[in-house]
């Protein structure tokens, strides 16, 4: 079995995370069992933001083959755009979520 370094791309959608490892494709379309979007912020509710994340996390680190070293997650997306503090929300959900680097690869 081949051991895979933590790589994910996240994209964020209205009460919606998208999680895909890298390397291997791994897809996971997690719907938020709790609502973390309203109508004025796609992400307005940061612990219910962070509970879908690691939900859509232990989906994709179910198929075996992890490394849990430095795990990094990409933001590649979000439905609408991001402000600093949507970003820092963002960013925060993602290292209690167990990220050591987040890197956002869009403009917000």
């Amino acid at each position: 079995m081949t051991i895979h370094r933590l790589d994910l791309d996240i994209a964020i959608y209205r009460d919606r995370v998208q999680v895909t490892h890298r390397p291997t494709d791994t897809f996971v379309d997690q719907r938020a069992e709790y609502a973390f979007s309203s109508d004025n912020s796609v992400v307005a509710n940061p612990r219910y933001l962070e509970d879908t994340i690691v939900r859509g996390i232990r989906q994709v680190i179910a198929t075996g083959g992890f490394s849990l070293r430095d795990p990094i997650a990409r933001v590649v997306s979000c439905e609408s755009p991001l402000g600093e503090a949507d970003m820092e929300v963002v960013r925060t959900a993602l290292i209690e979520a167990g990220m050591r680097k987040v890197v956002f690869e869009f403009d917000g």
